[in-house]
């Protein structure tokens, strides 16, 4: 059994409570929460049997296997760093690290202890991922890709109004980029790797975030342009368009329940996965871990990397200054 102690108590813990007890050998042992009201509601909800309220308490826990940190963004390095000297394998919500040279020393850790370090990032744990992989060369050479993800947040309306709530915050290190567009890079790099170029044209709040904006790679014989907002909405989807045809991706690179593969003067084909995306990643983190697959584990640990490089150089090129 594999056991875990999760750290967070936002709105988006119980989906991946409700998850995460769908999948057999992992359960989830302890939550931690600055408050011990939010603690206990979920605790109870979920009938987590223990409650901390100190984060090193928790790490000093001998049961726990795994701590699982869906934190604020700018706490999710020292948080995982705590986690990885306590003797800890992690799993980070995304982003895992606002700069690449947080994430190396992370990386360092994990490699010198032997302990997983995973990057909580949904596509790269879905079973239609693998398709895309698998089925990509069947467009042909690749010629342009685009992937859009906007959202309307609910948050933008109180950054309006003068507030700065955390999603919106350069200490917190919020932002369209951060938060939605890192989707549509991950998928990316991901399939075809470091670009070898990043620039991002973003607009910027009076507080120095972004709230939306457009990252542009460029590889040698193709480009990629990732479109993200956070104070509008639209139709959604990830495109990767091919000599041979193209590959479409919806509802976003965020969620990649439906695949369509449609090439010329070919009937198309498409692939569906029903279940939410977080029972994939849960369940492909029970195999990994109980199958100690560390080579697995550090091979993603590398595109975790690049991803992190490409976010750094784009706030760079956009005049972010987190």
């Amino acid at each position: 059994m594999i056991r875990i102690g999760a750290v967070g108590t936002s709105f988006i813990m119980d989906t991946i409570l409700e998850n995460v007890a769908a999948i057999e050998n992992i359960s989830c042992e302890a939550i931690y929460s600055r408050s011990p009201q939010n603690g206990r509601k979920l605790a109870d909800k979920f009938q987590i049997p223990k409650l901390y309220t100190n984060y090193e308490t928790m790490l000093a826990d001998k049961s726990l296997d795994l701590i699982y940190i869906a934190s604020p963004n700018s706490l999710h390095y020292e948080q995982s760093k705590a986690a990885l000297l306590a003797k800890k394998s992690v799993l980070c919500e995304k982003p895992f690290t606002v700069t690449g040279a947080q994430l190396r020393e992370l990386i360092f850790l994990a490699k010198n202890h032997k302990l997983f370090l995973f990057e909580a990032i949904l596509p790269m744990f879905h079973p239609n991922y693998k398709i895309i992989r698998e089925k990509l060369s069947a467009i042909g050479k690749p010629k342009m890709a685009q992937g859009v993800f906007c959202q309307y947040s609910s948050r933008y309306d109180a950054l309006l109004r003068g507030e700065v709530p955390n999603v919106f915050n350069p200490a917190f290190a919020g932002g369209a980029l951060m938060d939605l567009n890192m989707y549509n890079v991950y998928f990316l790099v991901g399939l075809f790797g470091k670009p070898s170029s990043v620039t991002y044209e973003a607009t910027l709040f009076d507080n120095g975030i972004d709230t939306n904006g457009i990252l542009t790679m460029r590889y040698p014989d193709f480009t990629c342009q990732c479109v993200a907002a956070k104070d509008t909405f639209c139709e959604n989807s990830m495109q990767i368009l091919g000599e041979k045809g193209y590959i479409k991706v919806t509802p976003a690179a965020s969620n990649v329940q439906q695949v369509k593969i449609v090439r010329r003067g070919e009937e198309e084909i498409t692939f569906k996965a029903p279940e939410n995306p977080w029972y994939y990643e849960f369940e492909a983190l029970e195999k990994l871990l109980s199958e100690k697959n560390y080579e697995e584990c550090y091979h993603r640990l590398e595109v975790s990397l690049q991803v992190v490089d490409v976010l750094e150089t784009a706030r760079k090129s956009a005049g972010l200054t987190f």
